[in-house]
């Protein structure tokens, strides 16, 4: 399937199509063995005895515990664990596993958020951007009916290599007097202590001179990428990234890449600026090369893109109502 197609289908009649399917399946409320999961598929996940109380008795613990599970024809053995910061604390939670060496995330979603979310990531592979496939699922522990959930297939070290962060890039002032890289971010894989990269950037953007940062860019970011990311985060308005919900990848180049976007398609789009996502972004499409590829992707990806592209002038300190 080609870009291309994006042009030809309005948000509105992909969204409602996509919604429709998911409605059909339902939030079910039979009983448990009586449920039927409609079209989506069912993932089963069994726990010993033993393992079911460890897995109760951990709920805010970062504890993994083994398991079996049953999928669409598929069985095999790994582990689970209850995630999410906050998440955790809802009556439905959310879970991580591990099976063969691969990550998957079942997120309880927020009414429509799997579909949003869903709906992001398919827009991002789309225009070229790596972001997670994603499913609905009907989720059973023990026969248990749990819930419809969003099954994510986490990023892969094996396939992506390279480094992939969780960053807060909130407003550093200076890099010596506000350090987040231990305390505000996280290193996904490799699994080890080497944050230079991040440093890196993070040294950059907050003491480069602008002619400095614009060479720092041009030299070390993925243009076309980064440019790829920020037009479909835009047109779909995501609004809640403006701290956390998204990556850093580094494996030569910087890049961003999406993860938990079930805040977007907003309805009141007045409220939404873009490339005002945060101090990252901001500085990134200050530089004219990283801007023009912005302006250029828009209008190729997406019809009637002309409206939202990016300008800057002091009247509106560089911000374009979508």
């Amino acid at each position: 399937m080609k870009i291309t197609l994006l042009r030809h289908i309005p948000k509105p009649v992909l969204l409602l199509c996509v919604l429709a399917f998911v409605v059909s399946c339902g939030e079910f409320t039979t009983k448990d063995d009586k449920v039927d999961t409609g079209k989506i598929k069912k993932i089963e996940v069994f726990l010993s005895d033993e393992n079911l109380r460890c897995f109760y008795s951990t709920m805010t613990l970062d504890t993994q515990v083994s398991c079996s599970v049953i999928f669409d024809e598929w069985h095999g053995d790994g582990t689970i664990k209850v995630r999410g910061d906050t998440s955790r604390m809802y009556p439905k939670k959310s879970f991580t596993l591990k099976i063969d060496g691969k990550k998957y995330m079942l997120e309880r979603g927020e009414e429509n958020g799997g579909l949003y979310n869903r709906i992001a990531m398919r827009a991002y592979q789309l225009a070229g951007v790596t972001a997670c496939d994603t499913e609905s699922v009907g989720l059973f522990l023990n026969d248990e009916y749990l819930g419809c959930y969003n099954l994510i297939t986490y990023y892969d070290e094996d396939e992506m290599g390279g480094e992939l962060y969780k960053c807060y890039f909130v407003e550093y002032d200076h890099m010596e007097n506000n350090h987040p890289i231990y305390s505000l971010s996280e290193k996904k894989f490799p699994d080890d202590d080497n944050f230079m990269n991040m440093s890196n950037l993070l040294a950059a953007l907050t003491t480069f001179s602008d002619e400095k940062w614009r060479q720092f860019v041009l030299e070390n970011v993925d243009l076309e990428k980064m440019a790829s990311y920020l037009v479909v985060h835009d047109f779909l308005t995501v609004k809640d990234t403006s701290c956390s919900n998204y990556y850093l990848y580094y494996n030569g180049k910087y890049k961003l890449v999406p993860w938990d976007h079930e805040q977007c398609l907003l309805k009141d789009r007045s409220k939404y600026h873009l490339c005002d996502d945060n101090q990252l972004i901001r500085r990134l499409v200050a530089v004219p090369e990283l801007k023009a590829a912005y302006n250029n992707k828009m209008q190729k990806l997406f019809k009637g893109g002309g409206d939202r592209m990016y300008s800057e002038s002091a009247s509106d300190r560089g911000r374009c109502h979508v």
